[in-house]
């Protein structure tokens, strides 16, 4: 090979090894833009979150659809995550399936009362997922009136053909005996597929969750719940322990608002032992005073036992109200 042949080839491999460097290096800046601009929009994802949640305490009864990026969100006991970027909260309530999917949310506001209002109630959903309700009764059409017009939802007063509508979730909320498990949806994986029988009334109940395993259901275990706002979330949840976990900040929050209610009422109290006011009204005080410590001690732990009792003893506080505006006193709440 004489030496102009040799520089020729040189000449090609150098252009070759330099093509490819560079060549490398823009790919490695791409990858790289492209990491970054994705964390970036999850990162604006779980900003929006953080304020739809804080925007929750100050709104109720609202149904909102929120447009966003195409993602996946996560949501666990007191975690929302979007790809690998996570937040932790204390007291989170949010009541939402495990995964949101999509490029819009739906979200709701209900006031939790007992009979006070102790706070609202988050949900969130996704339109992709599918809500089925099933049941007669005037609890389970107030539920599907309660539920937004927006979510995917069908209502039949008895247990239909089910069709595989190809989401990837389906929840059924079940009023009455279980259903057998829709042969349409046996293909979907067993976590996508779930329910709740409800069993009760406005005021309080039993629920049953349950899970697709294979082309059965099984139990995953039962809870209670108080009020309309939290059954709606039992609905929205499609876990027991999820579910638990909001209930339970929601008990802390009922527990908290009711020692104001209950400072408030010895107040009361105190000012009528230093008038000439009527003595009804000191015994409604008095009265109320019992109902909200028992409310209290009730409100420190969620379990059926103590939401018997709140639901019981919201009652007669509710009826104590009652009489102090019929006599002209102050309210208690």
């Amino acid at each position: 090979m004489n030496k102009k042949a040799f520089e020729v080839q040189f000449n090609w491999i150098f252009v070759l090894v330099a093509g490819a460097a560079i060549l490398l290096f823009f790919t490695v800046v791409v990858v790289k833009q492209k990491n970054v601009s994705e964390t970036s929009t999850k990162a604006s994802v779980l900003k929006s979150i953080e304020a739809i949640v804080t925007g929750a305490s100050v709104s109720t009864d609202t149904t909102n659809i929120i447009d966003m990026p195409n993602s996946n969100i996560e949501i666990s006991c007191g975690r929302i995550s979007v790809g690998g970027i996570s937040r932790q909260y204390n007291n989170l309530v949010l009541f939402a399936p495990s995964l949101v999917k999509g490029d819009r949310l739906i979200t709701q506001t209900l006031a939790f009362n007992a009979p006070y209002r102790a706070t609202n109630l988050l949900y969130m959903t996704s339109p992709q997922l599918r809500y089925i309700i099933i049941g007669n009764s005037n609890l389970a059409k107030d539920i599907n009136k309660t539920l937004p017009a927006e979510l995917r939802k069908e209502f039949y007063p008895s247990m239909q053909q089910i069709q595989n509508s190809n989401n990837y979730k389906v929840r059924f909320v079940i009023f009455g005996d279980m259903m057998a498990f829709p042969k349409s949806l046996e293909r979907m994986p067993d976590s996508d597929v779930t329910a709740v029988r409800i069993n009760g009334d406005t005021d309080k109940g039993v629920l049953e969750f349950w899970q697709k395993n294979g082309n059965s259901w099984l139990a995953k275990g039962s809870s209670a719940y108080i009020g309309k706002a939290s059954l709606i979330g039992a609905i929205y949840t499609d876990s027991l322990n999820a579910y638990e976990c909001n209930i339970q900040n929601t008990f802390l929050r009922l527990n908290l608002v009711t020692k104001i209610y209950s400072e408030k009422t010895k107040k009361l109290v105190q000012k009528l032992a230093l008038s000439s006011r009527q003595a009804e009204c000191s015994k409604f005080y008095n009265n109320a005073l019992a109902h909200l410590t028992r409310i209290s001690a009730a409100s420190s732990n969620f379990n059926k036992e103590n939401v018997d009792d709140i639901a019981e003893t919201s009652k007669l506080l509710a009826g104590e109200n009652k009489n102090a505006q019929v006599y002209s006193c102050t309210l208690i709440y």
